[in-house]
Order: C-alpha cells, then structure tokens, then sequence
C-alpha cells in the first residue's frame, strides 16, 4: 500500500512486482494511474497541463469534469430521464467524495461504500491485487428500494493511445452498433463492421474516419468471451481486462482522435447498452433489474505485462 499526495489530493495505492495502481478517494475513487514498472508506461489518460486534478459536485457535466484514468458509471451513462427521475450525466458516484474503509486497508485492499441520492441504490467498490498479480476490481450494487430498479453499470478507463497500440477483441467481434459520434457521419444503432468498416478505416488501430477531430462509441455483444485489450506491437506493453460475461455481457468502445484537442480510448465492460438507461429501457432493451433488497456482485481482472 502507498500514500502520496498529487496536487494537493490524498492518493492510495496498490504495488507488484509489475504494476502500480493510485486513485484518489475524494474524487469519486478515480483511478489516475495504471503504470507497467519495467516500461514506464502509464495507461491512465489526463490532460497535458499542470493542474488536470479538481472536484466537481452534483449536476456537472461529465465534460466539465477532469476526465482522467477510471471513474465509476452507475445508473447510467448518458444523461437521462426514467420515470420520475432525472439521472446525472455519466451517473452518480463519480463526483462524490469517497471514504476507504481502514479494515479494508489494513488488508491491503481500496474499498468504499457510496450511497447514490437519485436512486436508491448503494454501490461498493473493493480493489485489490489477485495472485497472479493483476487488480483485482470487486463490485457490489444493492437495491435499497420497494421496487424493482432497472440500471446500467460501465467501467469507464480513459487510456493513452501511442504509437503501436492495438486493440485486441475477441475473434467474435465484427461488428460495433453505435451510440454517439462526433465529426463522424453516423446514426443511434448503425451497425459499423469491425476492425475495418470503410477501405483502410482501421478502428483497432484507433482510427476514425473524419480525425482529427472525430470520437465514436459503440457497442460490442452479448459477448461470449469477456475480454478485451490494448497490445503495443513496438514495445510489448500491453493491458488486458477479464470478466464474467453473465454479469457484464456488452463491451463498449470508445475512440477519441482529436475532439476537444484530446486523444484517447476506453474499454468499457458494461452491464446493457447504449449510455443511456432510459434508451437501453425503451429501445435497445439491454439493461440489468435488482429486485427490492437484493445485491448484485461482479469482478474485473486489469492485467499489465
């Protein structure tokens, strides 16, 4: 376990032989770096100034946000609303200041307990390293309601791109359904094949048509082989990430070449699609329900070698 302190912000971490993981608690447990020792590559996005870290509060746009390394997307993703309620913008944890448990960091583990104020869910989230050296991300979202709650949950780990990075899905892959673009040309529920969608558009390689200046998101499943990475084919760096598909049956691909002057890509194990519930509800109808009362429990595997 480590402490240290970035601009001013507590930071806990998590160290192999390997790997170093730091988040900071009180900015919604944001992840901010996931580094290979051996190489010094740093996974985890921010952006390129001095002064990339700061709190947000209630009802702030994702986009006014830090946008840096991995926060937590739950009830939804996008913006919207179901029912009688209006949901957050990237949902409700991520602006939330955390409070690491200290049994758990006495077991050398990053847990916390956040209760959410639009919906009457309760999320945990516990990191650790596994025996094999990976970290270990254990989740738990429990329905405190009288009623049934749809929701969606998304990983959602903005990763550098570099020279040489590509993408490696499953075989099983061919073919993205989309979400959401910018400086693209596309439809909600377009169909792109994969890798190759249009001659010599390569979206493992993290290409879009339109860059710079174009980002794209979309969808990949049900899967039946839950894992998806990013492999460097000039330095051998490479990150994987593992999960149960059961749980988590969608992957979500995010590529941004050159909107807002940044450039980067999310993996995104997910619980239903697209971003928003309210559409994942009505017109995709792929999302997740927990009954009153009950819990629900998943795990992902981040590996660096």
């Amino acid at each position: 376990m480590t402490t240290s302190l970035e601009q001013g912000y507590l930071v806990k971490g998590l160290r192999t032989d390997a790997a170093e993981l730091r988040m900071v608690p009180e900015l919604g447990g944001r992840v901010i770096s996931l580094r290979r020792l051996s190489s010094g590559r740093e996974w985890c996005w921010h952006q390129p100034h001095p002064d990339w870290l700061w709190r947000n509060g209630p009802g702030d746009s994702f986009g006014a946000s830090p946008q840096a390394g991995i926060d937590e997307c739950v009830p939804t993703v996008a913006p919207c609303r179901v029912g009688d309620r209006d949901l957050p913008d990237h949902g409700e944890v991520w602006f939330q200041c955390w409070e690491l448990e200290p049994e758990a960091l006495a077991r050398q583990e990053l847990s916390a307990t956040v209760r959410l104020a639009v919906t009457p869910f309760q999320f945990r989230r516990s990191i650790r390293v596994g025996t094999d050296g990976a970290f270990l991300f254990d989740y738990a979202l429990t329905n405190l309601g009288d009623r049934p709650e749809p929701y969606l949950w998304s990983f959602h780990p903005l990763l550098t791109l570099e020279s040489g990075d590509r993408l490696d899905l499953p075989e099983e892959v061919r073919s993205l359904r989309l979400n959401g673009g910018l400086g693209v040309t596309i439809s909600q529920g377009d169909v792109w094949a994969y890798p190759e969608p249009f001659p010599g558009v390569r979206l493992d390689a993290g290409e879009l048509p339109g860059m710079p200046g174009a980002c794209l998101k979309g969808f990949a499943g049900p899967l039946k082989t839950a894992r998806a990475g990013i492999v460097n084919g000039l330095t051998g760096d490479r990150l994987e990430l593992a999960w149960d598909g059961s749980t988590l049956p969608f992957l979500g691909v995010w590529i941004n070449r050159g909107h807002g002057g940044f450039h980067h890509l999310a993996l995104e194990p997910c619980s239903g699609a697209p971003d928003s519930l309210l559409d994942a509800v009505e017109s995709w109808r792929q999302y997740r329900v927990i009954p009153p009362g009950e819990t629900v429990r998943w795990s992902i595997s981040v590996s660096l070698s």
